[in-house]
Formats: structure tokens, C-alpha cells, sequence
């Protein structure tokens, strides 16, 4: 089963986006973040919203800054499997799944 890459970069920028929001005293703005990962405040409101993926580079310098292991912000292939299986007929109805499953594997 592949892994569903929209659902990976989705997870990894809201757990940016919850790092970066959660305590009151590590709380960062985008702004601040932004100069602590060298980027402008811009690029990490296009990573939080989905309209750019972080870079592997940055996610280890935003780790590094919260002193935060990349399984803290990269999801498990293990969770990855579980959630991409839920994805294979995207726009199906869910209750369909096993049918067009079980049509796919008479070809």
C-alpha cells in the first residue's frame, strides 16, 4: 500500500503548526519562526496552510530549535500504512471501498 504523500505533508504541517503554537512560552510567530528557520513569515503561513511543504533541512532546524526528535514531527510509517489504506478511492463513498476492491482484484 503506498503512503498517501497529501496525508504525510498534511500531518507534518499541522504538527509544525501545533509546535510552534502550543506553550505560552515557547509560543512563536510566524514571523519569529520564520527567522530562526531562515525563512520569511510568508513561506511558513504557505507550510501551515498546505500551500508549500516544509524542507527536510528545516524540519531538522525547527527539531533542533525545540530540541524535539523527527518523530515528533514526522509520523510513523506505521500510521502512515493505517491512514493511506482509508485513502485508496478518495471521493468514494467509504461503505464502496470493499466493493471497488473486490472488482479491482478480478482484473
Amino acid at each position: 500500500m503506498p503512503i498517501n504523500s497529501r496525508l504525510l505533508h498534511d500531518s507534518i504541517r499541522q504538527r509544525i503548526k501545533n509546535v510552534r503554537t502550543a506553550e505560552v512560552e515557547t509560543r512563536l510567530s510566524q514571523a519569529e519562526l520564520g527567522k530562526v528557520l531562515g525563512l520569511n513569515r510568508s513561506t511558513i503561513a504557505n507550510i501551515e496552510s498546505g500551500l508549500q511543504r516544509a524542507s527536510l533541512h528545516h524540519i531538522y532546524e525547527l527539531c533542533a530549535h525545540y530540541n524535539l526528535e523527527l518523530g515528533d514531527l514526522l509520523p510513523s510509517v506505521a500510521e502512515m500504512r493505517r491512514r493511506s489504506a482509508g485513502t485508496r478511492y478518495e471521493g468514494v463513498d467509504p461503505s464502496l471501498a470493499p466493493v471497488l476492491e473486490k472488482l479491482r482484484s478480478r482484473k
